[in-house]
């Protein structure tokens, strides 16, 4: 099968989608498949790229310095598009609007994965062009429309577009995760690298530094655990990566007093980071807007227990009280949550157990089986 991917977000810029695209690629093409990935260039010299991989002319958005404004036109490209068997979106925006295009022009069934929960990121754009939550919520709605089916992560998130008004077939479909790389032997002693003692606790937050984690919750949930800890052994939180509010997390940590119990230790590669979720002792992330929490995944993977705020998408992942534990957005009861599980190591590796056979169950060579048959249903 011939699959044309179209995106926003690829290499080099780092997130939960490009991850899910490059396992995509990775998988689809070893069952040999053909996949052509249409994403904007972000140098001049991904221009001249040869390959599978075409790169678009791309602006670079003034309001957010990571994304980009893709200029539908690329020769190349269009020679392919109509060797296309299938059409597969991952955004509603400039390279989606193309893939609505092509899907037409070629007569092409097209799929679209909703990844993001796009009315929780409206304060990256500048007020004069920021729609309203309702307005986002129809723009969702009329792209999804014009589609002939929709993934979403979760079961969550398949009902909130319901409730937007989308009308074609949505799949529950989440993205697990290679899992051969967490099963590898560990290359890198995190403790060592961080500078944390043997017996030192160590919590763990992977992800996005941006105000919609919810991570100036998850700072004072931590000053809390500070404050009330009785154990002769010290605790740290890192926060592995980087973003655009990373400056404003780090004034806010000074201003609770927390100094080096916490550490931002900013992009970590992937590679690396499987050995950070082998070495930590909890996950935890309050993040309320993610569809699925890829991240989630990947400590699932790694037998790492997450303690993590009940959530759209979160509850889809994390089963409470068997892989994790859900709590309440409230900083008393996450702080007691996280001390109680530190102070319960047999409850702890119980739930790690639990959480990588989850994770094998929800590997991406299932989720890539799942599409398939989706696929397979449109043409």
């Amino acid at each position: 099968m011939k699959i044309g991917i179209f995106t926003d977000t690829f290499t080099p810029q780092i997130n939960g989608v490009t991850s899910v695209l490059e396992e995509l690629d990775r998988v689809l093409t070893r069952q040999g498949h053909d996949v052509y990935i249409f994403a904007p260039a972000y140098s001049r010299a991904q221009r001249n790229e040869n390959g599978r991989i075409f790169r678009f002319p791309a602006l670079t958005a003034y309001f957010h310095k990571d994304s980009r404004i893709v200029i539908p036109y690329d020769r190349r490209a269009f020679a392919v598009f109509p060797q296309l068997n299938i059409v597969y979106s991952h955004t509603p925006v400039s390279m989606g609007l193309l893939a609505i295009h092509v899907a037409r022009k070629y007569s092409l069934p097209h799929v679209h994965t909703y990844h993001t929960l796009f009315t929780e990121y409206l304060h990256y754009l500048p007020r004069l062009i920021r729609p309203s939550r309702r307005m986002a919520e129809r723009m969702s709605a009329a792209f999804c429309n014009r589609c002939d089916a929709i993934t979403t992560p979760s079961q969550a998130m398949k009902e909130e577009l319901l409730r937007y008004g989308v009308q074609k077939p949505i799949y529950v479909l989440p993205f697990g995760v290679d899992i051969e790389p967490f099963e590898r032997p560990i290359r890198i002693d995190a403790r060592k690298v961080l500078g944390l003692a043997p017996e030192e606790f160590f919590l763990l937050y992977a992800g996005r530094l941006g105000i919609e984690k919810n991570l100036h919750f998850l700072l004072r949930a931590f000053r809390m655990i500070l404050d009330q800890w009785d154990d002769p052994r010290p605790i740290r939180l890192v926060l592995a990566g980087g973003g655009p509010h990373q400056p404003l997390f780090e004034e806010y940590a000074k201003h609770l007093k927390l100094g080096d119990r916490v550490l931002f230790v900013g992009f970590v590669p992937r590679a690396e980071l499987v050995d950070y979720y082998r070495g930590a002792d909890l996950f935890v992330f309050a993040s309320k807007t993610e569809t699925q929490g890829l991240v989630l995944m990947e400590a699932m993977a790694a037998g790492l227990p997450a303690v993590a705020v009940r959530a759209l998408g979160v509850a889809d992942i994390v089963c409470d009280g068997e892989t994790g534990v859900l709590v309440p957005e409230d900083e008393q009861i996450f702080a007691q949550t996280v001390a109680q599980l530190l102070h319960d190591p047999h409850r702890r590796k119980l739930l790690g157990r639990n959480s990588k056979e989850r994770a094998r169950q929800m590997s991406i060579h299932h989720s890539v089986a799942q599409l398939l048959e989706i696929f397979g249903q449109l043409r």
